[in-house]
């Protein structure tokens, strides 16, 4: 699929990103169907208020994948801040007894996420960023510690 860029006064460019998110306790609350069409619900009123395109979503039974278009006036954590606040508020405020035995205290969505730039968003590229998310998000690594601080100029980088 072919996705023409953005064009504002000021810049032409595009920006999408693959947005996981777990429910607090990584409890299985999407296994009840209402739950997650409710939720999802909830979303997509935040996203049409922050300008965001919804391109395609999947769930599981304890998280939710986004895969989210034309972020351009908030910044990925703002946009995540923005969804999670707000359906948090409204799942708890109206439906809460629809997993009132999973989740407890006031909490609704796990503390962090996943999220990942894409390109253009298709099929094929939503089947492979999910198959992929699907084990442990992170791996930490030890980057090597740099010796040499001093900064380089350009001629030096070719080889």
């Amino acid at each position: 699929m072919e996705k023409e860029l953005i064009v504002s006064s000021g810049a032409v460019g595009e920006s999408n990103f693959h947005i996981q998110l777990t429910p607090a306790y990584r409890r299985p609350i999407f296994e009840n169907e209402q739950t997650a069409e409710l939720t999802f619900g909830y979303i997509l009123e935040k996203l049409s208020e922050l300008k965001v395109v919804i391109v395609a979503y999947n769930y599981g039974p304890d998280h939710l994948h986004l895969f989210v278009a034309n972020v351009r006036f908030v910044s990925e954590v703002e946009l995540v801040r923005q969804i999670k606040g707000y359906s948090s508020f409204k799942m708890r405020r109206h439906f809460s007894y629809l997993f009132e035995d999973k989740l407890w205290g006031d909490k609704f969505w796990s503390e962090g996420h996943f999220y990942r730039s894409v390109g253009a968003v298709n099929k094929e590229t939503m089947k492979h960023y999910i198959e992929d998310c699907q084990d442990k998000h992170w791996e930490k690594i030890e980057r090597p510690k740099f010796v040499d601080l001093s900064q380089k100029r350009l001629v030096d980088f070719s080889s």
